[in-house]
Formats: structure tokens, sequence, C-alpha cells
């Protein structure tokens, strides 16, 4: 991941452009499904001033997505958040959900095997960025923005 924090540096030094990447379209082609980011955290249990600022998150997430859209190395430390976020909400956060354990303990999970790993991660390969500078609100965002396009679920639904 550091040498992508350098190589987008780089790119954005010599305003490098690129088609997305293939495999980032996984995470940001929406799958099936009709519930969308709030209605999902609603129907997980979170309150409405939660939701709020998750909503708030997502935006602040999609912003610095479209900045950086054309730039293949920020699209590549993308493709391996998103990657981290899916396999550690699957390995960690799933069986809290199907156990229906409550809102606050599933969020401090989110906090302990999610967030904290991928931005100690972040700081230790992107040490020298000067251009994403992505904050736990951005990973957050991330989360927000997998559930929006059906990748994470905060319930367990038996048709979505």
């Amino acid at each position: 991941m550091g040498a992508y924090f350098r190589q987008l540096h780089q790119e954005i030094q010599d305003r490098t452009t690129r088609k997305i990447i293939d495999d980032l379209l996984f995470y940001t082609t929406k799958l099936d499904g009709t519930k969308g980011m709030e209605e999902k955290l609603h129907d997980g249990g979170f309150s409405d001033g939660f939701i709020r600022a998750a909503l708030r998150k997502k935006q602040q997430y999609a912003k610095k997505a479209m900045q950086f859209d054309c730039y293949p190395s920020a699209q590549e430390i993308n493709l391996l958040i998103f990657a981290d976020i899916i396999n550690a909400f699957s390995v960690y956060i799933e069986p809290m959900i199907d156990r229906e354990e409550p809102v606050d303990a599933v969020m401090e999970k989110i906090h302990e095997k999610v967030v904290a790993p991928i931005m100690t991660k972040i700081n230790e390969n992107g040490a020298e960025d000067q251009d994403l500078r992505y904050t736990t609100d951005h990973i957050y965002g991330m989360i927000y923005y997998l559930t929006g396009m059906c990748h994470l679920n905060w319930k367990n639904y038996d048709n979505v």
C-alpha cells in the first residue's frame, strides 16, 4: 500500500489518468437488493441520529472518491480497503448480527476489527501521503457506502 501512496502522489503531480480498475467495479456496482443504507441501518437497530451521521460520513467519502477517481493508485488503495472491510465484516461482524447482539457491541467490534486495523495499515503505508489523507470518518464512510451498494447488511435478511 505504501508504494501506491507514493505512486498516487506522482500521478497527481503528473496529472495521470486512466479508466477505473475493473476489480473496483465489483465494490462500486450495486448488487441485487432493494434496501438502501438508511433502511438497512434502521433495520439493524440504529437510531435516526446515528443514521444521519452515517449518511454524512458516506457523503464525505463519496466526495473524496470522486476527487481521486481518475488516479489508478487511489483506486488500488480503495480496492484494498474495500476488500479489507468486506472480509473483516464477514468474519467479525456478521456473526454478531446473526446473534442479534446490541448495536453498541457491534459498533465497538467494527472499530476494533475493521476501522482501527485499516487506519493502522494506512498510517504505516501512507506515512508520506499528502493527497488522500484518509481519516476514520472516511473508513466509516466506506463501510456505509458498501452498505448502500448491498455489500454489507446490518440485519440477517432472507431476501437481500
